[in-house]
């Protein structure tokens, strides 16, 4: 009994040597074929299209949406027609607005603007000379004026001088009160003489001032009309420069919105048909559109593979829509960061594409090789 037990027990170690043995060898069966290894020599990374560069066209002038030509998603080359617009009384404005400037300019050319200018001239130089003749005393007449008042002084002084004399020879006796009385009158005379000549030196002086605020008021009045001429010319030429340049873009042709791209794809539409746009000149967003030839394919490689990565490296996408395309590519950007992406670490890179038949639209999803040079390995 014994010994059948014992057999038992090394029949029992056997079977678990042997299953150990089993193991040690799946372990050591070679690993499924890695898309990303040395032996498939491709580096094969999900990819994404994108693009670089959009367009928003925008309508700030009064207009009416009265057709719409594209949806989103269509491509449009440049020149095709995107919206259509009913402009004409915005046109009108403008045919309105050329006339008063014209108007603006015609008067200022018939006011003979020159002449204008001469004449404010002319009448600043008088203002200058006359304010000097008034401040120095230098108007011949008020120099007249003042050699008769100096004059007048010296006779009053001289009177004063007589007075004083004759009053002596009164007070001794030697003339009589009624001769004395004559002197008196003579420096009443000359004072009365004397007062006159300041008088009239006042009110020359007045008459000149007069004759400056004349002058004054005069240039005043030519200087602000041609300003009033030249700014209303000035004004009505800029209100119209303003409103022609809103017509003057490069989306825009005659009444119709159009493509200013050479490859572009309607990326969103903003109006529909009635859309009143350009309320107060406020710009209003109409349409917006991908430019396809700034589209390009972001790689999303592991870390792991970035240095095995170059300007140089060959590369060809192929299209999760159609994986019997084989589209080339060049590496044109190799981020210099990587980020974080469902618990990996990936590097973005960029890839310029030779798409000439544009297959490939933003959004799309492909397998992006990077070939591995001979040299690698």
């Amino acid at each position: 009994m014994k010994l059948k037990k014992c057999f038992i027990l090394v029949l029992a170690v056997i079977l678990i040597l042997c299953t150990g043995c089993s193991e040690g060898k799946k372990k050591e069966q070679p690993a499924a074929s890695d898309p990303t290894s040395d032996e498939n020599r491709d580096i094969v990374v999900w990819g994404e299209v994108l693009y670089n560069d959009e367009y928003q066209i925008s309508i700030d002038f009064p207009s009416t949406v009265t057709g719409i030509s594209v949806k989103a998603g269509d491509s449009v080359d440049k020149g095709s027609t995107l919206i259509t617009l009913f402009t004409e009384d915005y046109l009108n404005d403008i045919k309105k607005l050329k006339a008063q400037a014209d108007s603006a300019k015609a008067a200022l050319s018939s006011n003979d603007e020159g002449a204008m200018e001469a004449e404010i001239n002319t009448l600043k130089k008088q203002i200058s000379t006359k304010t000097k003749e008034l401040e120095q005393g230098s108007n011949p007449d008020l120099k007249m004026l003042q050699t008769s008042l100096t004059q007048a002084e010296k006779d009053v002084a001289n009177a004063k001088s007589d007075l004083q004399k004759y009053q002596m020879l009164f007070s001794s006796g030697a003339i009589s009160q009624s001769e004395l009385d004559k002197y008196s009158d003579i420096l009443d005379q000359k004072k009365n003489a004397k007062s006159d000549a300041g008088d009239r030196i006042v009110k020359a002086k007045e008459a000149l001032q007069e004759e400056l605020d004349g002058l004054d008021t005069k240039l005043n009045y030519k200087e602000v009309t041609l300003c009033q001429q030249n700014d209303s010319a000035q004004m009505a030429s800029a209100e119209l420069d303003i409103k022609n340049s809103k017509m003057q873009k490069n989306y825009l042709s005659g009444n119709s919105i159009i493509s200013n791209l050479n490859h572009g794809i309607v990326k969103e539409i903003f109006v529909v048909n009635g859309s009143v746009l350009g309320a107060q000149y406020a710009p209003q967003k109409v349409i917006t559109l991908i430019d396809a030839d700034s589209i390009y394919v972001s790689a999303e490689v592991p870390e792991d593979f970035i240095t095995q990565i170059s300007p140089n490296s060959e590369v060809f996408i192929l299209p999760n829509a159609d994986k019997n395309l084989k589209i080339k590519g060049q590496v044109i950007q190799i981020a210099d960061e990587a980020i974080e992406k469902d618990g990996d670490r990936i590097v973005k890179v960029q890839i310029k594409l030779d798409d000439p038949d544009r297959i490939l639209k933003p959004g799309y999803t492909a397998d992006v090789h990077f070939c591995k040079a001979q040299s690698d390995f």
